[in-house]
């Protein structure tokens, strides 16, 4: 059919209009988080969100969903790697059911300091991370931090022998659960969602966790003892699905990117260790006791370990003793 000029007109204005409306729609991502919503990391994520706004000029917007209304850290993750959630940040213990070997970044007592720790993270064991999440679909954005991790109670757990036949609430994967076997403890599957209601109930005694978890969820007016050891420093990782990721048009991407990564993980990470000194304080001033282990029970925590790690390691899957090698070499060649 013939148009007349006017109606060619009209049709090429609906065109356009169509068009802007296109361009200005942002992409909307849905953001999984376990994070409660008043929380540090809860803050950082907005942070996040609105840096990759302004680096994308409003095109992609990202939508938090905090304490675990997307599901469980391990029903979110596999949900992204499947593509029915677009991103979130998730523990590292989450993300080892993935990729297993990841769990080894939080083997208990392996570092000799934060500082340690970092360097491997960051220039030893990140590129096989990377290659890793990319088979299982999964786009690496960058480390988080958890923070350190120690040992909340109804009493103080300074050794081995005070966790000896006790619940401790865990998100299962090998490291968790081989090492507090070892310790004679018995590891209890608990959501991150769910630590404050099953220490209220019984079902587990302790929930090893940083003090930025700890206070803003309330776990510390149910587990009112806090036993500083640390166990581990405590890794996160950000991601977004892969094929969201790749759909981007280039330098969108490259924007998004710009957005995602503009606060440094070495920001992330002092923000995080800094919260979790201000909360010890806090805890205290609440009328909360903190238990301090010296370096003789710490030892205690430490002796015999390497076996469990190599044990830990071999039972992962077949990319674990490989990664455990690459923490040896790292923690080698990184100051203490």
């Amino acid at each position: 059919m013939a148009h007349t000029p006017f109606k060619l007109s009209v049709l090429i204005m609906t065109l356009g209009v169509g068009l802007a409306q296109a361009q200005t729609t942002p992409l909307e991502f849905k953001f999984a988080s376990s994070a409660p919503p008043t929380s540090p990391w809860a803050k950082q994520i907005d942070r996040t969100a609105a840096q990759v706004a302004e680096e994308t000029k409003g095109a992609v917007k990202i939508t938090p969903f905090y304490g675990s209304q997307l599901g469980s850290e391990n029903d979110a993750i596999a949900q992204i790697s499947r593509g029915r959630i677009d991103m979130g940040s998730f523990t590292i213990a989450a993300v080892a059911l993935q990729v297993p070997e990841l769990s080894l970044v939080n083997l208990p007592l392996f570092f000799e300091s934060q500082a340690q720790r970092d360097c491997v993270l960051d220039n030893h064991v990140q590129k096989h991370a990377v290659e890793a999440l990319a088979k299982k679909n999964l786009v690496f954005i960058n480390w988080g931090e958890v923070g350190s991790v120690h040992l909340p109670g109804k009493k103080a757990y300074a050794t081995p022998a005070d966790v000896k036949g006790i619940k401790v609430g865990v998100v299962v994967n090998k490291t968790t659960t081989e090492f507090w076997r070892a310790m004679g403890a018995n590891p209890i599957p608990t959501n991150v969602a769910e630590a404050t209601s099953s220490s209220q109930t019984g079902l587990i005694d302790t929930y090893p966790t940083p003090f930025a978890f700890y206070v803003p969820s309330g776990l510390n007016k149910v587990l009112p003892t806090m036993t500083k050891l640390p166990l581990w420093e405590s890794a996160g990782v950000t991601l977004i699905n892969k094929g969201v990721y790749d759909k981007m048009p280039a330098d969108l991407r490259a924007s998004f990117d710009a957005g995602a990564r503009k606060t440094p993980v070495s920001t992330l990470r002092a923000e995080i260790r800094g919260v979790d000194t201000a909360l010890t304080a806090a805890h205290k001033q609440a009328g909360g006791t903190v238990v301090e282990a010296t370096p003789e029970q710490r030892a205690e925590w430490a002796k015999n370990l390497p076996p469990v790690w190599a044990a830990i390691a071999k039972d992962v899957g077949p990319d674990g003793e490989k990664f455990l090698a690459l923490m040896d070499a790292g923690k080698k060649a990184c100051p203490k």
